[in-house]
């Protein structure tokens, strides 16, 4: 990886979950607390690592569905669970209800985040501004930054409920850029999401540091990538 800084950068802007909060640990030590207390594995034999298996899916593919406004947030929200149990052979949409409701009053209470991700941000703060950029829900996404103690690094928090725009769609970055006042040619997105993090910044005209795990780098021009979040040592 090069060491050459990125010249020009001014605001750093970051995803939320995946990038910074720890969703997929997060996520999992709720459900494992959930299906102990409503005694799931007895009822019906269903292990937490199946159910948290087949959660992962059926999750994944309402998010996609819902960032292509295919479903509503209440669609997302009032069908996930109650597919995994029905997926799973326990139908019950009671259960798969309650499960929700305890999920999204716990979740973004807990506090794990990605490696690295306390000392990237003492890093970064004294030299650029910071700033969150999140396609997650509003009521979730300013607990889990106060809960897990990175509030405080940021400028702005955007959320895309808030805005009425959703990554990757070009108007929430130049919402976002016009909002703290600054160039897009003095932006960056940090993300681990390829499409709506990396190409959406890219076609507002910002730079973007894509974070995957993947070996192969992507050649694209004004895109960086890391599998780690302290190498943005190196590039800022």
């Amino acid at each position: 990886m090069s060491t050459k800084k990125i010249a020009g950068i001014k605001h750093v802007f970051f995803d939320l979950d995946h990038t910074l909060w720890d969703f997929e640990k997060n996520s999992e030590t709720v459900i494992e607390q959930l299906l102990v207390t409503y005694d799931v594995e007895r009822q019906y034999g269903i292990t937490a690592e199946t159910f948290i298996k087949k959660y992962k899916k059926i999750n994944h593919k309402l998010w996609h569905l819902y960032s292509h406004k295919k479903i509503t947030k209440e669609e997302l929200r009032n069908t996930r669970f109650t597919k995994t149990l029905e997926k799973l052979g326990a139908k019950n949409k009671e259960l798969g209800m309650l499960l929700e409701k305890e999920y999204i009053s716990k979740s973004p209470y807990q506090t794990h985040l990605l490696e690295g991700t306390s000392e990237i941000l003492d890093y970064l703060k004294p030299k650029y501004e910071l700033h969150i950029l999140s396609n997650g829900f509003k009521e979730v996404q300013r607990i889990k930054l106060h809960e897990s103690g990175i509030k405080k690094y940021f400028t702005h928090v955007f959320i895309s409920e808030e805005m009425g725009v959703q990554k990757p769609d070009r108007e929430i970055f130049d919402i976002a850029k016009a909002q703290a006042k600054v160039d897009a040619s003095q932006c960056i997105m940090i993300g681990d999401n390829f499409v709506n993090d990396i190409e959406g910044a890219l076609k507002a005209d910002w730079k973007a540091v894509y974070y995957t795990s993947r070996k192969k780098r992507i050649k694209i021009a004004n895109l960086y990538q890391i599998k780690s979040l302290l190498e943005l040592k190196e590039l800022l």
